[in-house]
This record gives structure tokens, sequence and C-alpha cells, in this order.
């Protein structure tokens, strides 16, 4: 058993109730920041990282604030699996006097997360604290900046004791505690004493910690909030939740990166799965929206995330096609879950939206790779066969399952239009595999599934599944309206109305989020924009603003999925943008009836900046992108029009 099937069944044993957070968990204020107040039963719990640190925070009501940071790429040799972790709790408080008296330092009343957490602590001793924590961007390493406010209306004396610990010890690594220590100092009513704690992995062999820049590492750690709030792919909606959440998600990509042998790589994030790498999650599920957001190292991570395949498969073949990379040499663990279709989706997606034509013929080897064993694995049935799927045996899926061939489907018809734009003559081909694969879906999956008109998920299966949406969400719609009915009834989301997830399988108490992201997404794409809409703000409100926030996952353990896929629900469902090209695209748009606008703003994929607003126009939407200060399309049309964007070089 793996490690992930291990906390998934960890996962599952809580019922879906108590899964869900009251709805004022977290609450977004006018400045787009979250605040949580530290009065609940549930305990905050949230992971930031950075390229060499992934920390994991807790704070409650009746141990107060602790976090674990696990650093990575400290020693020379990358390839060593070395747990090199800090614990911090209440003894990684600095001592602190007011008036020669030590200040207790105990619960947090309140946090704030903007991309860095800030936690307020009750006045006490006539002094008010808090507690700014974050990750350096770059090195192993934490930072905690504190301040000492004076409430009085005395002036009163502080003083901090310099200290310096080695925590821990793993072989040639040290990890060291470090507060440089205040003078004693008058402090006037009002007025602040500020100082900063860290926490550095380096090796034991070096001299001492290196001095660190406190304000430099803010803004570098400011830099990617900026940009998630107010840089390129911005949502614009008229409710502040959903753009918060955005955001957010947004914040989480961008941070994803991590420093490993092979360079820096996008990952899946958290203590546990850092660094790895899987065919699913930062491939199919990820990377599609990262050239939304214009940031050139995340699209370099991306690109060097699928070196790995590409390298492997060069080396090794395709037989069996790799499925994920795990631990500091990132060494291949899982196969045949239908990785290749995987890869073959998520890379084609991700090439098309990023624009650029070198890095797409760079990577085009992968995407032969990937298609060439997705049609090894194709049937006599004309579906796609493998052992499993995303799922990793935790479900039956028979010799071929509905995902695997989906994914295919969706792989195909992307890389036919990347094989055009590049010129590839395999264009034609592999539309034709596509229009095979369709018909063959319908025939070996269409079925009646517990009163519905939809899919089975595989050969003997007769109970309802959440990736049902898949063939939707790849563009086939022989059974929408059967498969939206079922995505919406009691059967596969009981708890939709509370904001839960939907269930992985109808007579199972498991929920799989991913696939919740997945259906509000092919919600829209039907059409059932208010339906869709009204769920995804329940799900926002009680994922995201609740307990499990601000980055829900199956595993609570915060991994870059399934928090990824929420930007893609409005990208890819809401505005309904499809790449058809290195610089086109289509988009069927579906405006709120009570919206009188939304918007995408400063959108970087294919490669250029571009704004696309739809608009309330009488009983119509209008239309509108915009790119490099001119019209590139307007239009005015009925929702459930698609129109095509083509951007001139």
């Amino acid at each position: 058993m793996n490690i992930r099937h291990t906390f998934f069944i960890l996962a599952m044993a809580a019922c879906v109730p108590a899964c869900l957070g009251a709805e004022d968990f977290w609450v977004p204020d006018p400045a787009g920041r979250i605040t949580h107040t530290c009065a609940c039963k549930e305990p905050l719990v949230l992971c930031m990282q950075g390229r060499k640190v992934v920390m994991q925070v807790q704070a409650d009501s009746s141990t107060g604030f602790s976090y674990t940071a696990r650093f990575y790429n400290v020693q020379p040799d990358l390839l060593k699996k070395k747990k090199v972790l800090f614990q911090a709790g209440r003894e990684a408080h600095p001592v602190v006097r007011v008036n020669g008296q030590p200040l207790t330092i105990g619960i947090p009343a309140a946090a704030t997360f903007d991309g860095l957490l800030t936690l307020t602590y009750p006045a006490t001793g006539g002094v008010l604290v808090t507690r700014t924590v974050y990750p350096s961007t770059t090195g192993a390493l934490v930072i905690e900046e504190w301040q000492v406010r004076n409430t009085t209306a005395q002036p009163v004396t502080v003083a901090v004791t310099a200290d310096r610990r080695i925590t821990s010890n793993v072989e040639d690594i040290a990890v060291v505690w470090r507060c440089p220590g205040v003078a004693a100092a008058a402090v006037k009513p009002g007025g602040v004493v500020a100082f900063a704690t860290f926490v550095q992995a380096h090796l034991a062999s070096a001299a001492d910690v290196e001095t660190v820049d406190a304000a430099k590492e803010r803004g570098a750690r400011r830099a990617w909030a900026e940009a998630a709030w107010r840089g390129p792919g911005r949502l614009e909606t008229p409710d502040p939740m959903l753009d918060v959440a955005f955001a957010l998600q947004k914040f989480h990509v961008l941070e994803c990166p991590m420093e490993t042998c092979k360079g820096v790589i996008t990952h899946n994030g958290s203590l546990i799965y850092s660094p790895g790498i899987w065919a699913n999650d930062p491939v199919e599920y990820s990377s599609p929206v990262f050239p939304f957001f214009g940031d050139a190292e995340l699209n370099r991570a991306g690109m060097n995330m699928y070196r790995v395949w590409l390298d492997h498969c060069r080396e090794h073949g395709i037989v069996p096609f790799p499925g994920s990379f795990e631990g500091p040499a990132l060494k291949l663990t899982q196969r045949e879950r239908g990785d290749d279709a995987m890869v073959l989706y998520g890379l084609s997606k991700f090439l098309l939206f990023q624009g650029d034509r070198a890095a797409a013929e760079e990577l085009w080897p992968l995407i032969e790779f990937s298609a060439a064993s997705v049609r090894q694995h194709t049937t006599a049935e004309g579906i796609i066969a493998s052992q499993t799927d995303e799922m990793e045996d935790r479900y039956p899926t028979g010799k071929a399952n509905l995902s695997t061939s989906a994914l295919a489907y969706g792989g195909y018809r992307q890389a036919a239009h990347l094989a055009r734009s590049l010129g590839k003559p395999v264009a034609a081909e592999f539309d034709a595999r596509a229009a095979a694969l369709s018909k063959g879906i319908e025939a070996y999956f269409g079925a009646e599934v517990e009163g519905f008109q939809t899919y089975r998920y595989y050969t003997g299966n007769t109970t309802l599944r959440g990736w049902i949406l898949l063939p939707l969400a790849m563009g086939i719609t022989n059974r929408q309206a059967g498969t939206v009915a079922a995505l919406l009834s009691d059967k596969l989301w009981p708890h939709r109305q509370a904001g839960a997830d939907i269930l992985a399988e109808s007579t199972r108490p498991t929920e799989w989020g991913r696939e919740t992201y997945y259906a509000l997404r092919v919600l829209f794409k039907a059409g059932r924009t208010e339906a869709a809409l009204d769920l995804t703000r329940r799900v926002v409100q009680a994922q995201i603003f609740g307990s499990r926030g601000p980055y829900p996952d199956e595993d609570a353990i915060d991994m870059l999925c399934p928090g990824s896929l929420y930007p893609r629900v409005f990208t890819e469902g809401v505005f309904g943008i499809v790449p058809t090209g290195l610089d086109s695209f289509e988009c069927t748009p579906w405006l709120p009836q009570a919206w009188p606008r939304m918007a995408l703003r400063d959108v970087r994929a294919f490669g250029r900046a571009w704004d696309l607003v739809v608009e309330r126009a009488g009983e119509q939407q209008k239309i509108t992108v915009r790119s490099g200060g001119r019209t590139v399309l307007t239009a005015v049309g009925p929702a459930g029009k698609t129109y095509a964007v083509v951007f001139a070089n």
C-alpha cells in the first residue's frame, strides 16, 4: 500500500458533515486577505512553500500555534533521501521581557493570510504581539517577523534575548533556530519593537548560519502575493468571494515550483509528497492553467517537469509508460494508471496555452511517446485499456475504464490542434483516432446506470461513479442530459447543498475533491449556469473558506490539487476557453443572470497579454477580446454561442 493510499483511507474515516467547517472559518476582507478567529474547535491548517522548504502550520484554541518545516536540497548530493525536519511549538518562541518581566506568548487570537500568515495575540502585559510566518522563496529557511506594540499610555521597556540553538542534526545537516535579540529600549505609547527569528537548514560544516535579509525575503514573498492578487490572469466578477478564492488558488500555483535534482520543477506540494510528480496531479490537473498567470519561472518549472517524462521515455521507452516520479531522486514509482492519456491531454493543453513554438517543438517527442502508448493500449472494442486509473486501485476499474479513454480522446483532440500549429502531418491521424475513440466510448461505456442514461465506468460496473463527467469535460456531449442529471442527484452528490464534495462512487461515502472541481466546470460547459454558480459558491464557502481551506485536499495535507482545478472552473467552464492553436482559441461564455459583467484580465496564455470581457446586452451577451491596445474580437450573441479568437502575429 503506497502512502497516498494510506492517507486516502484515513480521510475516508470522517463522515461528510464533520469535514465541513463553519461558514465563517475564513472571512475575506475588502483588501482580498482572509482572516480567521482562533476560537473554533477545528484547527487552522495551512501549507506554504518555497523552492527549498515546505511547511505545514497549525493553530487552534487549545495548543496555540505550531508548524513543521521540511527542508530540501541542502546537501550537495541531492539524491540522498534525508528528511530534514523542524518542528516548532512554544519552545521556539523568543524570550521577550516587558519592564523586566518575561512575556507569555500564548494562544493567538486571530490569523490573517495573504500569502504570508500573520498571527495576532491577545494584549497582555501592556503590549500587543503580532507574528508573521513564511518560508523563504529560494532558501532552506523559515522567517518569523515579530512586532511588540505598546498599548498603554506610558512608556514600557522591551528587551529580546539573543539566542541560537541547533535543533536537529541529520548526518551533515544542521537546523538552526536563531534570534538576533534586541537590547532593552524604552518604547513610547503606540510604539513598536520589531525583530525577526529564523530557522535555517545548512551544512553542519559551515562556519555559521548565513546572514538573512528579512526585508528581502519578505519582499520576494510579497511579490508572489502581489502577482496572485493583482498580477496577470485575474478574475473579475460581481462576487468578491469567488475572486478572492481565485487569487488564493493562483498563489498556491505560483509557489509550487521546487528545486530538485532535475532543476526547479512544478510538483505536488505537501510535507509528505514533496518532491514528487504524478501524471494526474501537476500534469492533467494543474499545468493547463500555468500559462494564464504569466509567470516565466512557473512555465519553466512546468517545462522541466515534463522533461522528466521525456528523458525517461527516451532512455527507457514507453513500456510501461511512467506515471509518477517520487522522492529526492525522482524515481519512477507508479505506472499503468492511464498515465499516457493523462500526459497526452495535460501536455497538449499546457503547450497550446503557453503559445511558445520553440517549447512545443522541444516537447513534441513526448506528445508522440504518449500518443504511441495510448495507441498500443487501444483494444479491439476501440477504447483504451489500463490496469487502473488515477484512483490507484482504490476502486475496481476493470480492464478498461472510462477515465483513461475520455482523457485519451481529449488528448488526441488537443494534440491534433498542436500538430496543425506546428505543421505536423499527424494532425489528421490524431483527429481520426479521436473520432474512432468517441464511437468506442459510446458503444463500450454508454449505459443506463442507477436510472440515468450516462456511462458505466467499466464492464460490469452497476454504480454511478464521479468520473462519468469526463466525456463532457473533453467535449463529448452524447449523454450530456443524463450525465448532468446523475451529477446533480442525491445518489452521486448527496451533500452538495452543504458544499461537500461529489462522491467517488454512489454507494460509498468517500469524496474525491478533484472530481468536484471537474464537475463544476462540466456543469458550466453544459449550460447549467445558475445551478453551477450556486454550487460553486457553496463549495467555495465550505471548502476554501471553511476549516479545510484555503487549500482543500482529500488527504487534508494541502497538496496543490484539487485547489489548482478551481481557476479552471472559470477559464474553461464559465468562459469556456478551449485552445485551438498556439495563437487561437474558442470560447463559449456563460454569464450568470444576475451578473452584468465578468472578465479575465491581463491573461498571458498564447504568449501575449489580453483581456476577455463578457457583458450583459439585453437578453444576450457581448464578448470583447482586447490585446496590445486593440480589439481582437467583439460580438453579441446568446449564451452558449461559441466564438473563435485568433491573435495576429
